[in-house]
């Protein structure tokens, strides 16, 4: 039952990246809530179902950004495989603890799209500067998603009909 409501978290979260997430960017940096909720929930799930629902969202959203196909998924894969294989060995309850974390995630991630993006010839001007920027932005915007769910499973709602 948890798996299918996280699941259904995951559905959640990427409508809101697809629907909200572009009336945040900034510098055209779109925040990636995905970092935060793979961080959450690979805590929470054990690896056989964790995997394949890394797959079927990281895919889900490849098919959205058809430039980078393939991409999302396998940065998806290889965070929930980290974070579910070395999760024990972090203090989840120190924010500094949580923070670093979250920024290695989101330095992996971005160092796949660095590398994608060198590969395929897309360089600008300020690459390295907007590539910096995107780690520290989306690092900040996953500390929020993680705190917010949380946050979310600490609430418990009862309804009395």
């Amino acid at each position: 039952m948890k798996t299918i409501k996280l699941a259904i978290l995951g559905t959640i979260i990427l409508y809101f990246q697809l629907i909200v997430a572009p009336h945040f960017a900034i510098y055209s940096i779109i925040p990636l809530f995905f970092i935060g909720y793979f961080a959450f929930i690979s805590i929470r799930v054990k690896a056989k179902y964790l995997l394949p629902l890394a797959f079927i969202l990281g895919l889900a959203l490849d098919i959205m950004y058809p430039l980078l196909l393939g991409v999302n998924t396998i940065s998806f894969i290889f965070i929930s495989f980290f974070v579910n294989k070395f999760h024990m060995n972090v203090n989840k309850q120190r924010f500094l603890i949580v923070s670093l974390s979250v920024l290695f995630l989101n330095f992996f991630h971005y160092s796949i799209l660095m590398i994608y993006h060198i590969m395929a010839a897309q360089l600008i001007d300020g690459f390295f500067r907007l590539y910096l920027f995107s780690i520290f932005y989306n690092t900040i915007i996953s500390i929020i998603v993680v705190y917010a769910l949380t946050l979310s499973e600490k609430i418990k709602i009862n309804l009395n009909v």
